[in-house]
């Protein structure tokens, strides 16, 4: 992973000198590894006020970068508490298509499961059956409370239905699926806010958290995604997945940039237990050192 960065970081320094040249060299790097042009922007502006001796080794050079990147990767560190929550928890998982968003939600609900809570999965994707029943396999499997409502069926609906089910049926978390859609789609972005709407109806803290599920292969657009889908619920956290592929990982700099929200966790893999908790430091060293 980024693999690509670290040696276009070698060929860029390679002659120990950080000036005019190789700071729009590296800008124009980073920009490849689709961090937007602001953020990279930002970041060289920061590389160049760095003190470094007249002939700065490569290492040098990487754990400032390094430091930099965890910087803004830092902004509003948040975890997702899977042991103290406000019963019923609530959360609303948006995103697009393909972005992995289902399989997000079971590897979510098994957290939550491996904490002694109970479980509800919502379908309130109603638009194709082939959704609910992904999610109703996940729920057996998992063995979790599972609802959903007839095909075509107004998914506000369902959603409603679901935080009346959880106060009668001891539920702890819900965590409600809704339809891939694409941020520029106003009718479906519209039936989006409509369900975060009918939530407030039953709490107006409700949902507790609504979490964009965004495919780190994405590039630059994931940044756009999740700025349209905040305008219909407010997003409190991002879940990048299939960062097991060659992702460039600029993508999750410029949105932590751009948007101030917490990255909340990674999905590394199709399995189950493939989910875990961002960690800035970590994510800021793989990036520049690999």
């Amino acid at each position: 992973m980024f693999k690509s960065l670290k040696s276009g970081l070698a060929k860029v320094f390679a002659n120990q000198k950080i000036d005019q040249n190789t700071i729009q060299d590296f800008e124009d790097l980073l920009i490849t590894s689709d961090v937007d042009v602001e953020t990279s922007e930002l970041i060289t502006s920061k590389l160049a006020n760095e003190k470094f001796s007249n002939a700065p080794s490569l290492e040098e050079i990487q754990s400032s970068l390094s430091k930099i990147i965890n910087e803004i990767v830092s902004t509003n560190i948040k975890k997702i508490d899977y042991r103290n929550i406000t019963k019923p928890y609530v959360i609303l998982m948006v995103g697009v298509n393909g972005s992995g968003k289902t399989t997000t939600i079971a590897k979510l609900a098994n957290q939550f499961q491996q904490e002694k809570k109970n479980v509800l999965l919502v379908a309130a994707d109603t638009f194709r059956a082939a959704a609910a029943e992904q999610l109703n396999e996940w729920a057996d499997k998992i063995g979790t409370d599972f609802i959903r409502d007839a095909d075509k069926s107004d998914p506000a609906s369902v959603v409603f239905k679901s935080i009346e089910y959880a106060n009668k049926n001891n539920i702890d978390v819900v965590i409600i699926d809704t339809a891939g859609r694409l941020q520029n789609k106003t009718d479906l972005m519209d039936q989006l806010g409509k369900i975060d709407r009918v939530l407030k109806k039953h709490d107006e803290t409700l949902p507790h958290d609504s979490i964009i599920s965004i495919d780190a292969t994405t590039g630059q657009n994931a940044l756009k995604q999740v700025e349209e889908f905040n305008k219909f619920t407010k997003i409190t956290g991002i879940i990048m997945t299939k960062f097991d592929s060659n992702a460039a990982g600029g993508t999750l700099v410029s949105i932590s940039n751009k948007t101030k929200i917490p990255i909340l966790a990674i999905g590394s893999g199709e399995q189950i237990s493939d989910l875990i908790d961002f960690d800035p430091e970590q994510f800021s060293n793989n990036f520049i050192k690999n």
